[in-house]
């Protein structure tokens, strides 16, 4: 079973693209599709990216969340095998603006965010990403 398994991963990570980016991609929605289960499950976690008034995460706050986390992994996931094609890529690059937009509102705007491991976690991968993506964006494209 164990081999079968292997074997799966590896034919799936041949078919990526070469480099750095498609796998950073990968790794990135495996940890939102973490996040995703255990928003469904609990709100702990959520609590403490919320930590300046954890006491607005409800279930249905913390479903709702899970919910956007889950669409922007599939997002990630399906660019980070087409970074060839300039749509994709660019949805990849969006699926950062919109989580670096939310928790940078959360944090200026409304003050639900303080500045404490479980958001600051959520904000380094977003602005690395987006930089990464920005300069390495030639690279990848290659078709419009």
């Amino acid at each position: 079973m164990a081999s079968i398994v292997s074997e799966t991963v590896t034919n799936i990570l041949s078919e990526l693209p070469d480099g750095i980016l498609p796998r950073w991609m990968l790794f990135t929605s495996a940890l939102g599709i973490f996040n995703t289960i255990q928003n469904y499950c609990t709100s702990s976690l959520t609590k403490q990216v919320y930590g300046n008034k954890p006491e607005q995460i409800s279930a249905l706050s913390g479903r709702l969340f899970a919910t956007w986390t889950w669409s922007v992994s599939m997002i990630r996931i399906y660019a980070a095998f087409h970074l060839q094609h300039r749509f994709m890529y660019n949805l990849g690059i969006w699926t950062y603006v919109i989580a670096l937009t939310h928790f940078t509102s959360e944090w200026l705007v409304f003050r639900t965010c303080r500045v404490n491991k479980g958001f600051m976690s959520p904000m380094i991968v977003a602005v690395c990403s987006l930089i990464y993506l920005v300069r390495v964006k030639e690279d990848y494209v290659k078709f419009d």
